[in-house]
């Protein structure tokens, strides 16, 4: 693009003079609608992250225009819209969203790795954003500005670009095979308006124009990241009188949370049934979240079982209940300050720690009633010794008689 962009400056370095004496007018030149291009968005995760189904708005608006000739510098023109009469809303040029899903193709590392670098623990993916001129019209040799803005996102944990506006330059020149007809040959996009200047090539012997600031750099992106946290919920069951294999429904509520698909990570036997609202393939569980945000899900755990939801966005809120039945619950799992402790609330909004570790005990005591052996032993051993002695009497009467 930079040898591209080079060419098309040379060549309006020819026009230049010619269009400072006025010996070309617009009408010399077709006018021409402008053409399409694209530039890419990106998307930064951790590795163990999934792509939510998100988009992020842009705006396009004409730049602001450049005077030439100050130390040299080349006009920027300010690039045509087109404005809605009745809305005063510009119709061209249009540029769309950037549109992420769950399921994309992911790149490992981030967009800036240079090739055999890649960072470790991130992943990005890319989305294209479309830039249509077709609906503004050129009519005369130069370097047209537009200004595009980022917009805010409605998405949590999800940051934007820290650069919000781009600068795109259009050169327009007429077309070499045909010098009466204009034509879009090439584009520019970069983080600052920058002007243009004059400099003589020495190695080629001509003057050509460049950009005054960072004449080779170019922004072809934008960048956004993702921060994830996960949710961990678990069952630990004690009590002399205690089914350690029961099973207890437990209700999942989330909320504030990006659509899309995420991971499941499992822990026991029967977890997963007909309401838990969970797909299922090939030993990987995952649930969907809707445009709405939310989900519930019904999850069945016994004791030391557990559910991890992986990579929820930060900012997201939940609700983890149980069903208690004939047990009494204390929320919270408390393993002697080990790991396997789930001590935090039940409940919560915005949430940004890492991982969040929630869940139940449920206790089943009572006293057994091991006296009653012992009261009813001497009336049940008397019995026995009468019912003896008189199995013994009756068998030695029998034994007289004959």
């Amino acid at each position: 693009m930079r040898r591209n962009i080079c060419k098309a400056l040379a060549i309006l370095m020819a026009f230049a003079l010619v269009m400072s004496l006025a010996a070309v007018s617009a009408l010399a030149y077709d006018t021409i609608n402008g053409g399409q291009t694209s530039f890419s968005k990106y998307l930064v995760a951790d590795d163990d992250a999934q792509i939510p189904d998100v988009h992020f708005d842009f705006t396009i608006e004409a730049g602001t225009p450049v005077a030439g000739g100050d130390g040299n510098a080349l006009e920027i023109l300010a690039g045509p819209v087109v404005i809605d009469e009745t809305t005063n809303e510009v119709t061209a040029p249009t540029i769309a969203p950037a549109q992420f899903s769950s399921g994309m193709p992911t790149t490992d590392g981030l967009p800036t790795d240079e090739e055999g670098s890649v960072t470790d623990g991130k992943v990005y993916a890319e989305s294209n954003i479309a830039i249509d001129l077709t609906g503004v019209t050129f009519t005369v040799p130069g370097v047209y500005r537009y200004v595009i803005t980022e917009q805010p996102n409605e998405f949590n944990g999800i940051t934007n670009d820290s650069t919000a506006v781009r600068y795109l330059d259009v050169f327009v020149f007429p077309s070499e095979s045909n010098p009466d007809v204009l034509e879009v040959q090439n584009y520019a996009l970069r983080t600052a308006a920058t002007s243009f200047e004059r400099v003589y090539d020495s190695e080629a012997g001509i003057y050509k124009y460049q950009y005054v600031t960072n004449p080779g750099k170019k922004s072809d992106h934008y960048t956004n990241e993702l921060e994830t946290v996960d949710l961990e919920f678990s069952k630990k069951i004690t009590g002399n009188q205690a089914d350690m294999t029961k099973k207890f429904r437990f209700q999942l509520d989330l909320d504030n949370v990006n659509p899309g698909d995420y991971t499941l990570e499992i822990t026991g036997t029967d977890v997963i049934r007909d309401d838990s609202n969970v797909t299922a393939d090939n030993g990987v569980y995952t649930i969907h979240v809707d445009a709405s945000g939310s989900y519930t899900g019904y999850f069945y755990l016994t004791n030391a079982e557990k559910v991890k939801v992986v990579s929820l966005n930060k900012g997201y809120s939940y609700e983890v209940q149980e069903e208690a039945q004939d047990y009494t619950p204390t929320e919270g799992i408390d393993n002697d300050g080990t790991e396997n402790d789930y001590t935090d609330p039940y409940t919560g909004t915005g949430i940004t720690s890492p991982i969040v570790k929630t869940g139940y005990t449920n206790t089943r005591e009572g006293a057994i009633p091991t006296g009653v052996i012992i009261t009813i032993a001497p009336f049940a051993i008397g019995l026995l010794l009468f019912g003896a002695i008189m199995l013994y009497m009756v068998s030695r009467r029998r034994r007289a008689t004959y």
